[in-house]
């Protein structure tokens, strides 16, 4: 179960090269913009191939969530493992809703799990300005 299980799994490089690009979201320094890009996530979606991977989550006030989108946390490239964290996604005004339902925005959680990434076969990287988006506000119609 060592490196040589990995390298079978190319899952396990593709999650590696994720991981450094979301790290370059925050680190870089780039030549031509002064401001900060503004992200720190690129978030995706878990595949064994039939379906999506999908979790359950908690909120801090105690409502359960469920999600298919993570943030990569961490790798052990040696065991092929991942330390996720769980993206929230809800609607315009804030509530969650199923990952196929009108999603608006994706919510970072402090909630982490670790997976086996060789239970999955494909990864869907989704867009970065979706993580953490500012819900519109909307006025009252007088």
């Amino acid at each position: 179960m060592g490196k040589e299980r990995c390298e079978e799994h190319c899952l396990c490089v593709e999650m590696e090269q994720l991981l450094e690009e979301q790290q370059r979201l925050v680190l870089e320094d780039f030549r031509f913009v002064c401001d900060k890009i503004g992200y720190d996530t690129i978030p995706f979606v878990l595949s064994n191939g039939k379906c999506a991977f999908e979790v359950f989550g908690r909120t801090r006030n105690g409502h359960f969530f469920t999600t298919q989108v993570f943030r990569i946390e961490n790798i052990d490239s040696r065991h092929c493992c991942a330390t996720l964290s769980l993206l929230m996604p809800v609607d315009m005004d804030g509530y969650p809703v199923e990952f196929c339902d009108e999603v608006f925005s994706l919510v970072r959680t402090d909630t982490c799990i670790i997976v086996d990434l060789s239970c999955f076969c494909s990864i869907k990287p989704l867009s970065p300005k979706l993580v953490n988006r500012e819900l519109p506000i909307v006025e009252p119609k007088c």
